[in-house]
């Protein structure tokens, strides 16, 4: 009896700590994205604007 109820608590808290985002999890998502937007933004410095500043000079 006490092991049935255990479990079904451990499942609880596992499906919720499953469903809800912690804040570890958020900060890491928006730090990745942030590199990947950078990077997109580095990639399109070096290819489109690069090329305009030499051709000034």
């Amino acid at each position: 009896m006490t092991l049935n109820i255990l479990n079904s608590e451990t499942l609880k808290m596992c499906a919720v700590c499953i469903s809800e985002t912690s804040g570890g999890q958020i900060a890491l998502l928006v730090i990745v994205l942030s590199f990947i937007f950078l990077g997109l933004l580095n990639l399109s410095w070096k290819k489109y604007f690069k090329k305009g500043q030499k051709l000034s000079n």
